[in-house]
């Protein structure tokens, strides 16, 4: 069982009876300005990732970089760079709140004027400890985080602003589907950061 207390600050959202996230803020002083946001969304690959959905090989409708440890899903291998320096107090502080495992990160980005999404899916356990949690942070344009329970019916909305810090526990992953959808209201920047533990080695697969 996780240790809670190091919850301290974020607040509990129930799902169903066994299932939650945990929602957070990022302290104001670690928050980016509009010119350290624009460095961050200047990191962004010049290419959409290719990845397999139901056997079609298929372009991310947004981009995305692992930073630290590799990350394999959907049929791709996203291969790590070193973490920009950028993120590192934001990496430590979600580490100290959350889980100090957290050694992978997975940057996305959206624009919404690119008509940029993410489907619904769970994200892949592949090499991730097991029981670990999956910590994101949004940065910029305020989007909608929906879950659904995995074949099931229905959904929940949650809306997330940016510095929001959602931590969604290894079961409610396995439980429960979770999407950016798409809408025509959203022609802004966003980033997502992920934070994942790996097991194997800090830096375990990185290029510089």
């Amino acid at each position: 069982m996780q240790n809670l207390s190091k919850y301290a600050g974020f607040r509990r959202l129930d799902l169903d009876d066994r299932h939650h996230l945990w929602q957070g803020q990022l302290p104001s002083h670690l928050l980016p300005n509009a010119a350290q946001f624009e460095d961050l969304w200047q990191l962004h690959p010049d290419e959409y990732n290719t990845i397999q959905i139901h056997g079609r090989v298929v372009k991310t409708p947004r981009w995305e970089q692992a930073f630290n440890q590799s990350y394999c899903y959907s049929g791709y291998t996203n291969l790590a760079k070193s973490v920009p320096e950028a993120i590192m107090p934001i990496w430590e502080w979600i580490k100290v709140k959350v889980d100090a495992r957290l050694n992978g990160i997975l940057m996305t980005w959206y624009d919404g004027s690119l008509g940029h999404y993410i489907g619904k899916h769970r994200d892949s356990t592949q090499n991730l400890i097991p029981g670990s949690p999956i910590v994101t942070l949004s940065l910029g344009e305020s989007r909608v985080f929906r879950m659904r329970p995995w074949q099931g019916n229905g959904y929940q909305d949650f809306p997330v602003h940016s510095g929001m810090v959602f931590v969604m526990p290894y079961a409610t992953n396995s439980a429960w589907t979770h999407e950016v959808p798409m809408a025509k209201k959203y022609v802004g920047q966003r980033i997502a950061i992920t934070f994942r533990a790996f097991m194997g080695s800090a830096l375990e697969g990185a290029t510089t």
